[in-house]
């Protein structure tokens, strides 16, 4: 131990004195600090107080010093008689073997009837009276033989303020005074006495008999005490002890054998205020506080405001304590490795109710197990972190789950117009999907729920702390919630477009049948433009029929006329599109009606290639002529656009709310969907006769080659030379290649040729002049093969030469006709 004053003849070691009460009756925390450098607050109950009151200048302080070994301030007589000590001082007396007794805590009061203190001096003496009879196992009286029976130097005003006080100490007190909880030890020390001058009987019977019983018969006693003992309120002792300077020998025997009885018989086992050596500075402040406050002193209300105060104290280091474990959980949870959070939740209550409950079972039992609840309640909310943590890996392995349910129940297969979700029909779904995607998400909420409960904790101990976890699962029901709603938002998307795409399929597949009627050529805008709303009027009357139901069930929510305004929106969305698709290709739906029109002809009902060869030049011209205007007719059919007929549903697109999952679709509108301009401009129709141009003239020479193939017959005649120069310039590879090839066969011709011989020589030689008229039809097909392959040689080389020779004279008709082609398509 620090600053100990070590002394042989004592088997206790001593601490310097430290003050407790200053001069002004404030308390010193230095004391404290005192108790806390010596371990004093692990003692428990294991210790008492002794404190000793006196006149001022009587001896006290060499008293103490002389009994305990201490080293409290004395007056030195050679300088006069003074104050020594001011306020009260205080030190330990700590046991060299543990076991040997309990550590005391030795006071050291100022003294009574100081000149110094004057007026205010009877205050002082209350207040230390009060707050050492509060806190004292035993009061020390010092008296001098030699005064007893003087009325000041008896100290018959400080006897009085004793009684007064420790009547005052029981009245607060709701223990009867037969439990002896506040029976106070008043020991007289008689000083200057020794046998010769009387005994110490007689000495305790003028003190305790004289005095004291006079004393409690003359003071005002509270009801409960009119009819109580003097020996009810207080246990007696007194010692004698022989003059210090005359005889020191003797003195010190008298000191010697009082502190053999205060260790053997006049000490209680333990602290008889029963407050706990950690909590006795604060008792010490609180009861002086009072006092100084003049209030009503409620020991019993200072006990449980200590017990109170000390608790609340022990649980703040425990809860401190618990950090570093608390933060191990968090630690492993958010990792995802805890598989036994409220296994180690308890283990972790239970240390830290062990910890709380070695200092706090001290205190009353009641305030301790409240507090004590409070303590297993603070655990519990400081492991709220890693219950969430728990949460959320639960809640992200439940959006996993609930993706691969969801996925499951609402699998899309199949074709477009009649999708499959889940392996049933598209339409028998789609209306209960809120109701699926709820059942779904009770089933995994259940599964939250369980996990939930099983991280809870109803905690109790066998002291009688218990307290249920009340962690907050707001955030974890918030997060399950928003990643589920997140994952059907996903699905529902999905599904929603696949039925807009069911809708858009109407019109797409009607604008199939109706781009076939494009290529007729008695096609007008009146029937054309009256198909497409037909179209459009047939496809809205079936979205009704068959989808309105299925948008009810995907889309929470739905307003009245939602779904018919939303169809009627795409429908126009969905023509507009191929109108526009149809548009663009405008030049290959020219290009194919001209086709049609110009190499095909209406014959008893059926279509069949035209024979240009039947044609005359003339009518070959006419029929150029008007299958070109009515292939270009056709721009004027899509220019010609009429607007839908249907009437708009009505429907305020303003009631949507902005987290709609359509909005951004349903706040489009229709009115640009409705307007009646087109695409096909002058400029566009400019560039596309440009662009057809070409196509047809292709088509009108191809057509005049073979007109004039079939007039002018197959000759050789009719080829000009220099084709015939031109052609061998540009086939001499070819005729080289084939030479070659004769050459290399040289060696098999002869063997063919051969092989004719010897068949011919067996023949004649085994059948006679039979075997000619076996082989002359033979002969005779090959001779007629080669003049065949040969007049279709010269036929295909002669009508080529004839074409190439008459197309100079045919360009001009073909420029001539093509301008006023494109001034009619122009005025169209």
């Amino acid at each position: 131990m620090t600053e100990d004053v070590m002394n042989d003849d004592f088997d206790s070691l001593v601490t310097k004195p430290t003050e407790f009460i200053d001069y002004n009756c404030d308390i010193n925390n230095g004391f404290n600090d005192l108790l806390k450098s010596q371990k004093f607050d692990k003692l428990g109950f294991n210790y008492n107080v002794l404190s000793i009151l006196g006149c001022q200048s009587s001896g006290k302080s060499s008293l103490l010093n002389s009994v305990f070994g201490l080293d409290f301030d004395v007056m030195n007589t050679k300088l006069g008689h003074s104050q020594t000590t001011k306020g009260l001082w205080g030190a330990l007396v700590i046991p060299k073997d543990t076991g040997s007794g309990n550590v005391t805590i030795v006071i050291d009061v100022e003294g009574t009837d100081s000149r110094e203190r004057g007026e205010g001096r009877l205050t002082f003496e209350h207040r230390s009276a009060l707050l050492c009879l509060a806190i004292s196992d035993c009061v020390v009286i010092n008296l001098w033989y030699h005064s007893l029976g003087n009325l000041t130097g008896s100290n018959y005003g400080l006897l009085k303020t004793v009684v007064e006080a420790n009547l005052e100490l029981a009245e607060a007190s709701e223990n009867t005074l037969a439990s002896g909880d506040y029976k106070t030890v008043l020991c007289f020390c008689i000083r200057d006495w020794f046998p010769e001058l009387a005994p110490l009987e007689t000495v305790r019977q003028k003190v305790v008999n004289e005095y004291m019983l006079g004393i409690w018969n003359d003071i005002n006693k509270p009801d409960k005490f009119k009819n109580s003992k003097l020996e009810d309120i207080f246990r007696f002792e007194l010692y004698g002890f022989n003059h210090a300077l005359v005889h020191p020998d003797e003195f010190a025997k008298d000191s010697s054998r009082f502190r053999l009885a205060w260790a053997t018989s006049i000490s209680p086992k333990s602290y008889s205020r029963a407050v706990p050596s950690d909590g006795f500075f604060y008792y010490a402040s609180n009861i002086l506080q009072t006092v100084k406050d003049q209030s009503h002193l409620d020991i019993p209300n200072q006990r449980e405001m200590l017990a109170n105060f000390r608790c609340q104290e022990i649980k703040g280091g425990v809860l401190d304590e618990m950090v570093p474990s608390i933060s191990s959980m968090l630690t492993d949870a958010q990792s995802g490795v805890m598989d036994d959070f409220q296994h180690r939740a308890v283990e972790l209550v239970d240390v830290a109710v062990g910890k709380y409950l070695e200092l706090a079972s001290r205190y009353d039992k009641t305030t301790s197990n409240k507090i004590g609840n409070e303590l297993v309640i603070s655990v519990f909310s400081k492991l709220q972190p890693v219950f969430d943590a728990i949460i959320s890996h639960h809640c992200s392995d439940l959006a996993v789950r609930a993706t691969v349910r969801l996925n499951e129940k609402f699998a899309i297969s199949g074709k477009e117009r009649s999708p499959m979700v889940g392996g049933q029909k598209a339409a028998d779904v789609w209306p209960k999907f809120n109701m699926l995607t709820d059942e779904i998400k009770a089933e995994l909420y259940n599964s939250l729920n369980s996990h939930i409960l099983s991280c809870a904790i109803n905690y109790s101990h066998e002291s009688g702390i218990q307290a249920q976890s009340d962690f907050d699962t707001s955030a974890a029901v918030d997060m399950f919630n928003v990643t589920f709603k997140n994952e059907v938002e996903s699905v529902r998307a999905r599904h929603i477009r696949a039925l807009l795409g069911q809708i858009t399929d109407l019109v797409d597949s009607g604008f199939k049948v109706i781009g076939e009627a494009l290529l007729e050529r008695n096609v007008t805008s009146d029937k054309y433009w009256g198909d497409v709303n037909d179209l459009i009027d047939r496809a809205y009357s079936t979205c009704l029929d068959t989808m309105g139901p299925c948008y009810t069930g995907l889309v929470p929510s739905v307003q009245p006329n939602e779904f018919e305004y939303l169809a009627f929106m795409i429908l126009l969305q969905a023509t507009k599109c191929n109108l526009e698709r149809t548009e663009s290709r405008i030049t290959d739906i020219i290009l194919e009606r001209f086709e049609q029109f110009f190499q095909y002809q209406e014959f008893n009902g059926e279509t069949v290639p035209r024979d240009w060869g039947s044609y005359t030049e003339e009518e070959l011209k006419q029929t150029y002529t008007q299958c070109k205007k009515e292939a270009l007719n056709i721009v004027a059919v899509l220019r010609d656009c009429s607007p839908p007929t249907l009437e708009v549903p009505a429907f305020e697109v303003s009631s949507l709310k902005p987290n709609h999952v359509l909005y951004q679709e349903l706040s489009a509108g229709v009115d640009s969907l409705r307007a009646t301009t087109t695409s096909l401009s002058d400029e566009v129709l400019v560039d596309t006769v440009k662009a057809c141009r070409k196509r047809f003239q292709e088509f009108f020479r191809t057509a005049q080659q073979i007109q004039s193939s079939s007039k002018n017959g197959i000759s050789w005649k009719n080829i000009p030379p220099p084709f015939w120069i031109l052609l061998l310039l540009c086939s001499w590879n070819e005729l080289c290649s084939v030479l070659r090839i004769v050459f290399k066969v040289q060696v098999l011709i002869p063997l063919i040729i051969l092989g004719f011989i010897v068949v011919q020589y067996f023949s004649h030689l085994v059948f006679g002049t039979s075997a000619d008229a076996v082989f002359r039809p033979f002969k005779r097909q090959a001779r007629e093969l080669a003049m065949v392959g040969t007049k279709w040689i010269f036929k295909v080389a002669t009508s080529t030469a004839a074409a190439a020779v008459n197309a100079g004279a045919k360009t001009t008709f073909l420029s001539d006709d093509d301008n006023d082609s494109g001034k009619k398509a122009e005025e169209n």
